[in-house]
């Protein structure tokens, strides 16, 4: 008899949780994490620079691919240095080639940095302003605008810099911008 109580019971309770008010947890917010931000299945802790390389690679994906923006453009050709902030140390280096039908417009690369954070180098308006002049290679520095923690706590400016070469091609004939 007791297991047929136990399984009328079962979706009485169900129906009652489900109702706002009614239910053994009623009146309770629910259980939240110390951080003040819900638990959510299957979702890891979040932290500054994970907040910020989701923004970023959501800015990536919302943009529009780079046969669509700059039609006129045939190859993109990148080649980056990461060195310290005096230049003098490379510390990584780094040749890309675009596949212009399915790269992004958005043209940022991560600071080399592990610790660093909000420090990516973007190269966006570069590209834009090489591409509107129809200009075949444009070299330049870029400093790294990130941060650390210290081990005593204190925020410490990155310090990386980003020397950079974009070789552009263009299509013979010019397609019209749109």
């Amino acid at each position: 008899m007791e297991s047929t109580k136990q399984k009328s019971a079962g979706p009485t309770v169900a129906r009652a949780a489900s109702q706002p008010g009614k239910g053994p947890a009623a009146g309770k917010p629910p259980f939240q994490m110390p951080t003040g931000f819900p638990r959510a299945k299957g979702h890891t802790a979040r932290n500054p620079k994970a907040e910020h390389r989701e923004a970023q690679r959501q800015r990536v994906d919302e943009a529009v691919r780079l046969a669509e923006k700059y039609p006129h453009l045939k190859s993109l050709k990148v080649t980056l240095e990461f060195l310290d902030r005096e230049g003098m140390t490379k510390r990584a280096e780094m040749k890309y080639s675009a596949n212009l039908e399915h790269a992004k417009s958005v043209l940022v690369f991560v600071c080399p940095i592990s610790e660093c954070c909000g420090g990516d180098f973007d190269l966006t308006a570069k590209l834009a302003e090489a591409a509107a002049e129809q200009r075949t290679k444009v070299t330049g520095e870029v400093p790294c605008l990130g941060n650390h923690k210290k081990a005593s706590g204190e925020l410490a400016p990155c310090r990386s810099l980003l020397r950079y070469t974009l070789n552009l091609a263009y299509s013979a004939k010019r397609k019209p911008l749109p």
